[in-house]
């Protein structure tokens, strides 16, 4: 098996490069708004849009799971395509792809043509991510520097996931759901020309000698990596289960549709901060990102126990508070043990196993939860979620401190 701390990169950037790069930056964090924005914004509108097309529950159960299926190809495909062409195409091609598949969801006659967009949006979005935190992680220039690059990342990540659903729910009543797709479309195609800067200063980079030929297999069986994928997959099936169940248990407790969204805010307004205070405060007191994903997940999941068992008002924004800290720290430790325990010259796939694993737990620990309760209803999904992601912290730990 290649060593895989010492792989060099085919995609280095020169000091001329580097020293542009900090300006040319602000399209990506653009560009990484604009997609999560996509996705989030979907939330509150897909399921009512694929019901007006006259999709049934199962046909709706398809739309919105078959994004999550074909997204995880998308990493696969991106994060290869990364590490052998470099991160300018991927990019593009992700951004040209996505606006033109947003403008088709206004087009869908049918829930079949739904799954059928769906599908080309998950793949396509599957490349674009990984393409743009590629992207920041270009040059070695420091654990502090990439950490700068990261915090922005998850701040933009942070940002659209607050505003996204918000607008998306005015768009969708005020107007009609084919118009938050156009809304999307031109953010998409906005981010695109913006991004022009960033991919005309892209310049080829010379092949460097005796890179090693790494496989996903041997790249996902790294202790330090493998660490990271646990702990995503632990972060993203609870934050997915949250998703899922958090509306009909903050309308058990009383609250209208208007504050439940203000309780997903409090959540996304305190994982923000997280990711801004991260390089400033948060990295040094912590010091290693393995830590930062085991106090993130413990905190993530004592929040689930919390929402499931309060019955207050209060409590549950508590609860929410304490879910976006523990999120914002796991989701900064994650990003730091992928880029850090990777090499440039493998780097694009181990990304894209990292969103792959990130999209998984999404798409599989949500409906097992649901399950779970639907035969035992005293186990409320938050409980199955949080255990999950106890396991994914001890399991993650342990493989981590293979390499410490």
């Amino acid at each position: 098996m290649p060593d895989l701390r010492n792989g060099n990169s085919r995609f280095y950037q020169t000091p001329d490069q580097l020293k542009q790069l900090p300006l040319l930056l602000l399209p990506v964090y653009l560009v990484v708004f604009s997609a999560f924005f996509d996705t989030h914004a979907q939330m509150p509108v897909l399921a009512p849009y694929a019901a007006a097309l006259g999709a049934t529950p199962f046909l709706i159960g398809s739309v919105i799971g078959t994004y999550s299926l074909f997204n995880i190809a998308g990493n696969f495909a991106g994060g290869l395509a990364i590490d052998r062409k470099g991160w300018k195409m991927p990019l593009l091609g992700g951004l040209i792809g996505v606006s033109l598949i947003l403008f088709l969801y206004t087009r869908a006659g049918s829930a079949y043509d739904l799954i059928l967009i769906r599908g080309a949006h998950g793949f396509m979005g599957g490349i674009l991510v990984p393409a743009a935190l590629a992207c920041l992680t270009i040059g070695e220039g420091g654990s502090g520097l990439r950490g700068r690059r990261l915090a922005g990342f998850g701040a933009a990540i942070g940002l659209a996931a607050l505003t996204g659903p918000l607008v998306a729910g005015i768009i969708a009543s005020r107007i009609s759901y084919q118009a938050v797709y156009l809304v999307l479309a031109a953010m998409m195609l906005t981010a695109t020309i913006a991004a022009f800067p960033l991919l005309k200063s892209h310049k080829p980079c010379r092949n460097l000698p005796g890179s090693p030929r790494i496989s996903f297999r041997q790249i996902s069986g790294h202790p330090a990596l493998l660490g990271a994928f646990l702990f995503a997959l632990g972060t993203m099936g609870a934050t997915g289960t949250l998703a899922s169940f958090l509306p009909s248990r903050a309308e058990e407790i009383g609250f209208n549709p208007a504050q439940t969204g203000m309780l997903f805010a409090t959540f996304a307004i305190t994982a923000v901060i997280i990711q801004i205070a991260w390089p400033l405060k948060l990295k040094p007191l912590l010091r290693e990102n393995c830590r930062a994903c085991v106090i993130g997940l413990l905190l993530l999941s004592l929040a689930l126990v919390l929402a499931a068992f309060l019955h207050s008002r209060a409590g549950m924004f508590f609860a929410l508070a304490i879910y976006g800290l523990g999120f914002g720290l796991s989701f900064q430790g994650m990003l730091g043990l992928v880029i850090e325990g990777s090499q440039p010259a493998w780097r694009g796939r181990a990304i894209g196993l990292f969103f792959a694993v990130y999209s998984l737990g999404v798409a599989i620990v949500p409906p097992l939860s649901g399950l779970i309760w639907q035969n035992l209803p005293a186990i409320f999904p938050f409980y199955t979620a949080a255990a999950i992601a106890l396991l994914s912290t001890w399991a993650g730990r342990a493989l981590s401190a293979e390499t410490s």
